[in-house]
């Protein structure tokens, strides 16, 4: 079963398809998928390993929780919007309550709204599109700022009235998707990364967390480590105007000359002309 995984906190993707271009899968993040438009079906399978189909149209959302079995088919064109987001992201930007308020199984994946409640998400889809599409100064804070709406907005309307949900205790947490937000949240801290490092941390032999890592997410812990790193670097670089001295020094590298040659090995182009080449398409 092919496992994604996700190299930065949030990832929006505007995909149409006439078939779906994914089989059965699942993902270490959380996914909300908006339709645009078009029809089809959407497969999910339970914690009893149950197979649920629920049809879809226009407007209907999901949301899609971590280590979910799940693929769509299409029955007319269909036009989504998939908002990627992982459990540490909701954690540190609204909060631990919200966050265990979207493990809520019986809610998921079907999103019951209100008509009000529809047209506020449709309306926070359309601006996330339009900065998409159109990407201008503070486009991605924006869209920062209506997804954490969005999430806020669902979990809400997954609590009836009065109903609390209290977040677990780090020990009831699944120990490998803890294992990927803590590199996540210390991804600026390669020391606390190193494997000697993780192996206290979670209890874990050296000889053994490779294996683990790569048992649960389908790639080695360093090659995770790395492409997440090399992710937050490419997103200061087209972002920002930031030095590449200060780049290395925010995401880890042990100067600016092995930032550069990561980059390089990467993208296949230089730090310094990836930006150039992100603001002549942003000019355009």
């Amino acid at each position: 079963m092919w496992k994604e995984n996700l190299y930065e906190p949030v990832e929006i993707l505007i995909r149409e398809h006439e078939i779906f271009p994914i089989e059965e899968h699942q993902h270490s993040f959380f996914e909300m998928a908006y339709i645009i438009s078009g029809t089809g079906t959407f497969y999910i399978y339970n914690k009893t390993s149950e197979k649920k189909e629920i049809p879809y149209s226009t407007d209907t959302i999901f949301l899609i929780p971590p280590d979910t079995i799940h693929c769509f088919t299409i029955q007319t064109y269909s036009k989504y919007v998939f908002l990627r987001f992982t459990t540490q992201y909701v954690a540190d930007y609204i909060g631990k309550y919200v966050e265990r308020t979207l493990y809520i199984p019986e809610k998921t994946p079907y999103i019951t709204l209100t008509n009000h409640e529809k047209e506020v998400v449709r309306q926070l889809i359309t601006f996330i599109i339009n900065e998409q599409t159109n990407r201008q100064n503070f486009s991605a804070y924006l869209q920062q700022q209506w997804l954490n709406s969005l999430i806020v907005l669902i979990a809400r309307s997954f609590l009836t009235d009065n109903q609390t949900i209290f977040p677990a205790d780090t020990e009831e947490t699944d120990k490998a998707l803890y294992l990927l937000q803590y590199i996540q949240q210390h991804i600026y801290q390669p020391q606390m990364l190193r494997i000697d490092a993780l192996c206290q941390k979670f209890n874990l032999s050296e000889n053994y967390i490779g294996r683990y890592f790569k048992h649960h997410f389908q790639e080695s812990l360093q090659q995770y480590i790395s492409r997440n790193r090399i992710k937050m670097a490419e997103s200061l670089v087209k972002e920002t105007q930031l030095s590449m001295k200060e780049i290395a020094y925010r995401t880890g590298y042990s100067d600016a000359c092995h930032l550069i040659k990561k980059f390089q090995s990467y993208y296949g182009i230089s730090p310094l002309k990836y930006r150039k080449q992100h603001i002549l398409l942003k000019g355009k």
